[in-house]
């Protein structure tokens, strides 16, 4: 099963105490964010990634190409549309994943390989979300993509929503539906991930893989977010 990375944003919010670089490309362990995310994915079988790349591509594309992708297989997309919603970013993988059911990552979270593993292998028809239920210790929760659900099927999405109960991790596993659901969403001039998400909830085909009491996640949006990452989350 391939990985879809996304990484084609400008990530502008972390630059006050950085360079501009491309966050994904801020150390972090003995590497960078974006080689800690590869790591973990391989750690749970993965060797083979898609990765969407736009502002500053050629940087990301040096980065790994200069260290022989770390031996895993990648191929690279370009969006030329890298300022417009998440969305398209992933709509532009859609000819790389050949109608097979993939996994989909930001470039700047990262998450403990067992919860990977776990919803790479979860047995499902549904399309599926990593989330976190622990609402009350996630940082920065005012920013972060809250989750309602009942049992496992996710009832709603979204930054704003008044009623959540979860927390929205930023790794999915998706089928080709999700691209028809992406097109839908585009139809009605949206271009997010969670738009397309929305349809999804409301054919009934969104559903829930739960963090465990012991694995973590961070979403890096911030220089307060990406300092806080390096004691929470140790590479």
């Amino acid at each position: 099963m391939k990985t879809v990375i996304i990484a084609a944003g400008m990530g502008s919010r972390i630059w006050n105490e950085t360079d501009n670089r491309p966050k994904t490309l801020l150390p972090f362990g003995e590497g960078t964010i974006i080689s800690t995310i590869l790591s973990n994915f391989h750690q749970v079988g993965v060797s083979s990634f898609v990765i969407v790349v736009g502002y500053q591509s050629e940087s990301i594309k040096s980065y790994l190409e200069k260290n022989d992708c770390f031996g895993y297989e990648i191929s690279f997309i370009e969006n030329l549309e890298w300022e417009k919603g998440n969305g398209i970013s992933v709509l532009a993988a859609q000819a790389e994943v050949a109608g097979e059911d993939f996994l989909l990552s930001m470039s700047d979270h990262i998450v403990t390989p067992t919860a990977l593993k776990r919803i790479a292998n979860y047995k499902s028809s549904k399309n599926l979300l990593l989330v976190d239920s622990r609402t009350e210790g996630i940082y920065d929760i005012d920013d972060a993509t809250k989750v309602c659900y009942e049992g496992n099927r996710i009832v709603d999405i979204g930054k704003s929503i008044s009623k959540y109960n979860g927390v929205d991790c930023g790794i999915f596993k998706l089928d080709d539906g999700f691209f028809k659901a992406m097109g839908e969403a585009l139809n009605n001039n949206q271009d997010s991930i969670s738009a397309a998400v929305k349809i999804l909830i409301k054919g009934i085909n969104m559903e829930a893989v739960f963090l465990k009491a012991e694995e973590k996640w961070i979403d890096i949006d911030t220089y307060e977010s990406y300092q806080y990452s390096l004691d929470y989350i140790k590479p």
